[in-house]
């Protein structure tokens, strides 16, 4: 009899199949534990700093939960773009349910392994610059120094910038709900998913503003300005922002007369709170307008207008159009747009027409700052046109903050909380000022900064750009009003990023590929 035989006799055969039985789940739990290490991990979104990319809650179950991608990046490192989990860089200790910092005020680390071991916090951004960038923000994008030394506006890849395009106006999504205005000899009609326009001496005008506003699709709190009670819960999205509270018609996007209030903000930026009327107070300028011509009799021109700087309009007729750009022909073509989906954008710089599933013009024009020149978008010429499927859409803008532009009115704010009474806030500014502090001496290589220093703005022009340093990397929120990133605390250091966000697995609802 074999050793084999013998061994396996040896037992009953109840202890056999217990033995084997554990063997088999012991093999899959360190197969589990290795895959988790080395290969990919589930991580729950907590916060709204990635909406509407990935939508987050601090409830367990209500955020998108991702699947991580952390064997590839090992090799090819992480690039522009990319959405990525990493460990908060500052060290912190749990503090309740929150965290608080662990270094004093003096730089005297407070965690002790045994009895107050650090509070390992892991976070999900977006990659926007890496090592040996130089770079500022300025109308909501980030420009980047080029080998020539002139800078430019860093475009998102093709497939990620689709992604990204958010709409919020879609015509027909609600009833009754028309953002156009008109004057003179012309006229618009709303159809269920379009628009009916008769162009006459004046133009037709969007007038639904075009803030850099988000909502959450759901429940907000609404309360008619000035302020006298505490308002009404209603349910309310994007593309369809009308509601009725106290018996008022209101408008989302009517920041004048209405205060909106998220219910399940759990940002991270505690300083801000979550009154969007007080953090989307920035302009968008990145936009995209969609609609498939149906009828054009005439010449009709869709025109958005950059304040009193420059202009751009596509002329359409039924034989073809042209792209004209400060009164300077840009392109044109002799295909008709007739029957098949337009669009037309202003994005990162530049001015693109596409239609028949592909690029029809992509002219690079100046720069110009939405908050300074207000884009408005209006149709106008003569004749008639019929247009199906019309939207508008806007692309990410990233608001400047934090150590990227730090003025006295936010070095005010700071000192306003600390000297509120309250522990925790003061304990947060104080960590606030204290972190933008680290983080400018860290770009100043290491140089003690003076009051003026301190305060004055960095980032926001060619002039004040900023250098990545060695191995470090800056991340941010696509929900850049509320989110509290790389503007706040500074580099992510390499060592610190544990994988590349790859698809939401849960909710089922929600599956989707991460861009």
């Amino acid at each position: 009899m074999s050793d084999a035989t013998t061994y396996e006799n040896r037992y009953p055969e109840w202890q056999r199949w217990l033995n084997q039985f554990c063997e088999n789940w012991i093999f899959a739990f360190l197969v589990a534990m290795a895959i988790r290490h080395f290969c990919l991990e589930a991580f729950r979104i907590p916060t709204a700093s990635m909406e509407p990319m990935l939508y987050g809650d601090p409830g367990l179950l209500k955020g998108d939960h991702v699947v991580v991608d952390k064997l590839t990046p090992r090799f090819t490192g992480y690039s522009r773009w990319d959405v990525t989990v990493f460990q908060f860089p500052r060290p912190e200790l749990e503090f309740g349910n929150d965290a608080r910092p662990a270094l004093s005020a003096t730089g005297d680390r407070l965690d002790d392994p045994l009895f107050h071991p650090l509070f390992c916090r892991n976070f999900v951004k977006r990659t926007l610059a890496v090592p040996g960038d130089v770079f500022y923000f300025s109308g909501g994008n980030l420009h980047l120094k080029q080998p020539d030394g002139t800078f430019q506006v860093a475009r998102k890849p093709a497939r990620i910038q689709e992604a990204l395009w958010q709409e919020i106006y879609i015509q027909g999504a609600q009833a009754g709900y028309l953002p156009w205005a008109t004057s003179g000899s012309s006229s618009i009609v709303g159809a269920s998913a379009g628009l009916q326009v008769t162009l006459g001496d004046q133009p037709v005008t969007f007038v639904q503003p075009l803030t850099n506003l988000y909502v959450k699709p759901g429940k907000v709190r609404v309360t008619h300005l000035p302020k006298q009670d505490d308002g009404e819960i209603v349910e309310v999205e994007m593309t369809k922002p009308l509601f009725t509270a106290r018996g008022k018609p209101g408008n989302v996007w009517d920041f004048d007369s209405w205060q909106i209030e998220r219910l399940t903000a759990k940002d991270l930026d505690a300083g801000h709170g979550t009154v969007l009327n007080q953090v989307m107070d920035e302009w968008e300028g990145d936009l995209q307008f969609r609609a498939t011509p149906t009828v054009i009799e005439g010449s009709a021109i869709l025109r958005y207008q950059q304040g009193t700087a420059h202009s751009y309009e596509l002329h359409m007729t039924a034989q073809g159009w042209r792209l004209v750009g400060d009164g300077i022909e840009l392109g044109s073509g002799s295909t008709s747009i007739i029957g098949t989906e337009l669009r037309f954008a202003l994005l990162d710089s530049q001015v693109v027409v596409h239609s028949h599933g592909s690029e029809l013009a992509r002219v690079t024009i100046p720069d110009s700052d939405p908050s300074v020149q207000r884009v408005r978008l209006t149709i106008m010429g003569s004749g008639k046109l019929e247009l199906g499927q019309v939207s508008l859409w806007r692309d990410l803008h990233y608001c400047a903050k934090g150590f990227l532009i730090n003025d006295d009115k936010s070095w005010s704010h700071h000192e306003q909380l600390k000297a509120t009474g309250n522990a925790i806030e003061a304990a947060k500014a104080a960590e606030n000022q204290r972190l933008i502090e680290l983080v400018r001496r860290h770009v100043r290589a290491g140089n003690e900064l003076n009051a003026r220093q301190l305060k004055e703005r960095w980032g926001f022009s060619p002039e004040t750009a900023i250098t990545v340093p060695a191995g470090c990397y800056l991340l941010l929120g696509d929900n850049s009003p509320f989110s509290w990133d790389g503007r706040y605390w500074g580099w992510v250091p390499e060592e610190n990023l544990r994988g590349r966000a790859l698809a939401v697995m849960f909710p089922p609802q929600r599956w989707r590929i991460v861009r």
